[in-house]
């Protein structure tokens, strides 16, 4: 992982102490539940308070975490059935076509310079989970002409389509409208570390991962993906996107809740800690897990509404010429901070 701001003295003197961690340490009995030393990962995490990071959890966290699994067992669908043809997706060499082979390749080539150059352990994080998501689709949708109906890679494409739409839609709205207006209000003191923030959020990685990640989701979920035909009184009228079902609402909530699982159970005992605020230490931790589950069926009647009644408003030219007009207009914005941050410096 990338330092993030720790002194390599202290990263090296961090790694010297850190115990070993198996697979099996997260079964052994004879493990402490928080495998590393203050519940901080080689010190990465020390700026969350530490009654999140180590100490017993809130009564309310094991009841929460029952009560999920309980429901998504008690919900699960008894099977799929779907009708999955070949013949319903984009067409070799079509423009959507071709948008969802260079999509696949863009979003690859993103998450391989991150690993490179950022830090490997990104793709712990919901925001590049939701990233691959949708990495997978544009592959599938792109390598479709070449499979056979009702192949098992068209039917996991079927199984992604909510959960890739939901996930992003989460990551934007709780990254946009909660965190950033939290950070920057709440923790940032001076101007300066506001202006440094905000230069940082308007990068090209963080916009791309932050923002037009949902378009991406919105493209190959609604425009270019499989199609079905929409009839009215008895006659075939258009194509257009199949419509989400209970059975995709119960993918995208096992995705999401499974993510939350992972980092309850996981990502907490190892101290990476990326989303404080799902601390099981926390009270708060029934308000959060359902305040995801209401997301998620939120953006499930939302999605299903725009479907019906307003995908006219969504086409391919459209969403691409948004999506380019955005990064611009950000990366206008980040060279506008940068240039403040070199002037005081």
């Amino acid at each position: 992982m990338a330092s993030f701001g720790v002194p390599q003295s202290k990263l090296k003197e961090a790694r010297e102490k850190l115990p070993p961690i198996k697979i099996l340490s997260f079964v052994d009995p004879r493990e402490p539940w928080v495998l590393v030393p203050s519940g901080s990962l080689l010190g990465f995490f020390d700026w969350v308070p530490e009654n999140l990071r180590v100490g017993p959890w809130s009564r309310f966290a094991l009841p929460t975490i029952i009560m999920v699994i309980l429901m998504l067992c008690r919900f699960r669908p008894a099977g799929d059935e779907c009708e999955i043809f070949v013949s319903s997706y984009p067409s070799l060499y079509s423009k959507l076509w071709c948008y969802n082979a260079v999509g696949f390749c863009y979003m690859l080539c993103m998450i391989a310079w991150i690993a490179k150059y950022r830090t490997k352990g990104a793709i712990v994080t919901f925001t590049l989970i939701s990233w691959s998501l949708n990495m997978s689709r544009h592959l599938i949708n792109s390598i479709a002409p070449f499979l056979s109906d009702h192949h098992f890679l068209l039917k996991m494409n079927h199984i992604l389509r909510f959960p890739a739409l939901v996930s992003a839609s989460i990551t934007f709205t709780v990254w946009n409208f909660v965190l950033l207006p939290y950070i920057y209000f709440t923790k940032l003191e001076t101007k300066e570390k506001k202006d440094r923030f905000l230069g940082f959020n308007f990068n090209f990685r963080m916009v791309q991962l932050h923002v037009c990640n949902v378009i991406y989701a919105i493209l190959n979920t609604m425009i270019t993906c499989s199609m079905q035909e929409r009839r009215t009184d008895n006659a075939i009228s258009s194509m257009s996107p199949k419509l989400f079902d209970t059975k995709d609402l119960w993918y995208g909530a096992a995705c999401t809740m499974g993510y939350g699982l992972f980092y309850t159970m996981i990502l907490d005992r190892i101290g990476v800690h990326l989303y404080p605020v799902f601390s099981p230490r926390s009270n708060f931790v029934v308000i959060t897990w359902c305040a995801v589950f209401l997301l998620i069926c939120g953006f499930y009647y939302l999605w299903n509404w725009v479907i019906e009644e307003h995908l006219n408003l969504l086409n391919f030219e459209s969403l691409l010429l948004a999506n380019f007009f955005i990064t611009a207009v950000c990366g206008i914005l980040n060279g506008w901070f940068s240039y403040k941050e070199k002037k005081r410096n």
